[in-house]
């Protein structure tokens, strides 16, 4: 779906805008785009520009600098930002970022590529590792990261560890409160494992990591080895507990696949946004009578595309503003997985039938 903007050449006189939602941009005599920003109201926000000045109001003057005005009317919060976010890259590629067109958030990254990986946080995104998020806080992104190395053992120091070099000196080493791959405690297979089950505990799949534990234990007393098998079952109550005092879960951004379903100008037609990867890969407006076919045929070239682990600052973005309105929310706006793609676009009508339903006013 192309973004179009609606071109007026300003000619001294207030400009008619539609009283709608909208992306607009604002071009001095000299051709140079002056102002870029959004609005829930265009036709009072360029009043304010343009109408009737009083020395009570105190708004930019444009109206001696201006020549051409370009706008494009949007019909949902996502729409506005992703528009908003696609021209301020554009325009302003080394700055854009700076403008804060929606809230970005810190990741956690887990860097499987070392021979010992441990836990940082991050804003940028590179391809072959893995990052999950959103955090609010990194407050919160400490608690987790501190929930983790305690339950899992994952080394919190610094040292570029490879093994048979012990860092007596460091405090995590004296406590015991990693497994002290430094030392040789543990292989390089076994703190792999130990990641893979904390990546495990980060996306929610405390199923997936009681299965091996309860197996590993089953083994173990199968072959009258009650006390490893003892010390294995503290593992589970130790997952347990961290569990129940930390109970969010976070995304993967190279699993996040979702569809974003927004409102139109009119109930016939709805827009739909895919994300694949943390990355908003198409934007589409559909009638609602012909969805079905429609939105099952798109969704299947979607995702038989190679889904590459794409860097740069876009994934980041991108992942960003749809996480959102995961924080936030909207009922404009849902948010809708894609797992059992072919049942999606009923479940897409499904929504949609939804929202107009709460649309009829009650007698």
């Amino acid at each position: 779906m192309e973004f179009r903007f609606e071109s007026i050449e300003y000619d001294k006189a207030s400009p008619s805008l539609p009283k709608h939602s909208g992306v607009y941009k604002i071009f001095d005599i000299h051709g140079k785009l002056i102002v870029l920003d959004k609005s829930s109201n265009l036709f009072e926000r360029f009043n304010r520009y343009y109408g009737e000045r009083s020395e009570r109001v105190r708004d930019l003057d444009l109206r001696e600098i201006t020549a051409r005005i370009e706008y494009l009317r949007t019909d949902s919060t996502f729409e506005t930002l992703y528009v908003l976010y696609r021209e301020r890259k554009k325009h302003f590629p080394k700055t854009y970022r700076k403008m804060r067109t929606f809230r970005q958030f810190t990741l956690m990254k887990i860097n499987r590529k070392q021979r010992f990986p441990r836990i940082y946080a991050t804003r940028q995104i590179k391809p072959g590792v893995d990052y999950f998020g959103p955090f609010i806080s990194r407050s919160q992104f400490t608690r987790l990261k501190t929930t983790l190395e305690r339950t899992f053992k994952l080394r919190p120091c610094l040292y570029n560890i490879r093994g048979n070099d012990p860092h007596p000196d460091c405090l995590y080493f004296q406590m015991h409160t990693c497994s002290r791959p430094c030392n040789n405690d543990i292989d390089r297979l076994h703190y792999r494992a130990d990641v893979q089950d904390s990546i495990a505990f980060i996306e929610g799949h405390d199923d997936q990591i009681e299965q091996g534990i309860v197996r590993k234990i089953n083994d173990l007393a199968a072959e009258t080895k009650f006390e490893e098998a003892e010390i294995v079952h503290r593992k589970l109550e130790k997952l347990q507990r961290a569990r129940h005092e930390y109970k969010d879960t976070f995304f993967s951004v190279w699993g996040f696949d979702y569809i974003a379903v927004m409102g139109s100008d009119s109930v016939s037609r709805c827009k739909i946004a895919f994300i694949r990867r943390g990355r908003i890969v198409a934007f589409e407006q559909y009638e609602v009578e012909t969805l079905k076919e429609t939105l099952a045929a798109d969704l299947s070239r979607v995702c038989a595309a190679p889904g590459e682990q794409q860097s740069g600052e876009s994934t980041y973005d991108e992942f960003c503003l749809v996480a959102n309105f995961v924080i936030d929310p909207l009922r404009s706006v849902d948010l809708l997985p894609m797992r059992d793609v072919e049942n999606l676009p009923e479940l897409v009508l499904a929504r949609l039938q939804q929202r107009k339903r709460k649309k009829v006013p009650k007698m």
